[in-house]
């Protein structure tokens, strides 16, 4: 039987003053590659589209982030049902 190990086992790091596990830097280190991707490829499609709000999709979208990753995912959606067709 393999039992998983406690959390006082895991490898930690100090960052800015808050003490983290190896595995949360490397979700962190993910999440932010998609959240950077997710910009520029709205921003590029929009701009392909000619869309005249091309920068603010490209720009905004990734900051909804803030109000919580379902509700940037939720604006992603949006932005697939009102765009323009090439």
């Amino acid at each position: 039987m393999v039992l998983a190990p406690s959390v006082a086992q895991l490898p930690t790091y100090r960052i800015w003053g808050a003490t983290v596990a190896r595995d949360e830097l490397f979700l962190l280190a993910a999440l932010l590659v998609l959240w950077a991707t997710l910009g520029r490829w709205i921003y590029k499609d929009a701009t392909v589209r000619d869309n005249d709000w091309a920068w603010q999709w490209g720009f905004g979208t990734p900051l909804t982030v803030i109000a919580g990753l379902d509700v940037m995912l939720l604006v992603v959606v949006i932005y697939l049902l009102v765009r323009e067709s090439a």
